[in-house]
């Protein structure tokens, strides 16, 4: 707590509640509160099918804040009716040949999981799942549809990562981020984060691994961990105050969105991801002990 009056955010006032009843139920859905932030709408699509489809209200707001308020009707009817076609638009899967070019993979939190999507685990509080790109929208492949193709589990993941590849590379800079040099990895893209599976291809990441943070759905930071101080208690440091600077930077990216991913800290190592659980002492950030571990026992990188 600083002690100053944090300043009111215009989006929570209920108006973009308001316009999402109303233009959801101009098509036929009617809206229910559920925690964690979303609305739950329901209704018949055009085949006489029953669809329930999840709005989050987070990912609303934070569109919100980048537009004038004036635009807010506009904002919420394209994203809520974006949504509803994803669900309702005629889009035969059944010719793969035809579909395998539409694949992805794209990176979601792991509560997007409802138990039907064609998904798996990529980090902690990650999953990754197999989407369809059309032109007009993305959406998510179901376990059904999955099974229904010649080509399923791993192979498709593999399929989709692959188009994502071929899509081209994100835009790369090295920054500094209060006296951290750091990797960022940006694209106006859903796919950005996927970008992680390859994330060695676009820097040297050496035995110790990377620091790395994907707050949002356009966005990777990383901080290769490349100590050079011969003295362990100067590397330490270093990397307590890397840790703490890409935390910060992770939770604030994290609420700004949009696309918000995850909040958490990771260590990338050997192509794995794994959430760095660090706690505070006072104000001092304090390492867990496996990391400890890696920087006092290996010989510092040159």
């Amino acid at each position: 707590m600083t002690g100053r009056h944090a300043r009111p955010d215009p989006t929570d006032d209920g108006t973009l509640d308001s316009l999402l009843v109303l233009v959801a139920e101009s098509l036929g859905y009617s809206c229910t509160r559920y925690p964690g932030d979303v609305v739950l709408l329901q209704g018949g699509g055009p085949d006489g099918r029953a669809n329930r489809l999840h709005v989050s209200m987070r990912t609303l707001r934070q569109l919100a804040r980048l537009v004038p308020r004036d635009d807010w009707p506009a904002l919420v009817s394209d994203h809520v009716t974006t949504i509803v076609t994803a669900i309702e638009e005629p889009l035969d899967l059944s010719d793969f040949d035809l579909a395998q070019h539409l694949l992805r993979t794209r990176i979601y939190p792991a509560e997007a999981d409802n138990g039907l999507l064609a998904a798996r685990p990529f980090a902690p509080g990650l999953i990754e799942v197999v989407v369809v790109d059309t032109p007009t929208t993305v959406r998510t492949v179901t376990t059904e549809e999955m099974h229904g193709w010649p080509v399923s589990g791993d192979a498709l993941f593999m399929l989709g990562r692959a188009n994502v590849r071929a899509d081209g590379s994100l835009e790369h800079e090295e920054r500094d981020l209060a006296g951290v040099r750091v990797s960022v990895l940006h694209g106006w893209t859903f796919y950005a984060v996927t970008h992680l599976a390859w994330l060695e291809e676009y820097l040297p990441i050496g035995s110790h691994g990377a620091l790395v943070i994907a707050p949002n759905r356009s966005l990777i930071v990383a901080h290769p961990l490349r100590p050079t101080a011969a003295d362990v208690r100067a590397r330490y440091r270093a990397v307590a105050a890397a840790a703490a600077e890409l935390q910060a930077h992770a939770h604030r990216a994290y609420e700004d969105g949009p696309g918000s991913l995850s909040p958490h800290l990771y260590w990338w190592r050997g192509g794995e991801l794994s959430l760095l659980e660090t706690r505070y002492e006072g104000d001092s950030l304090v390492l867990p002990q496996d990391l400890v571990s890696v920087l006092t026992s290996h010989t510092a990188e040159h």
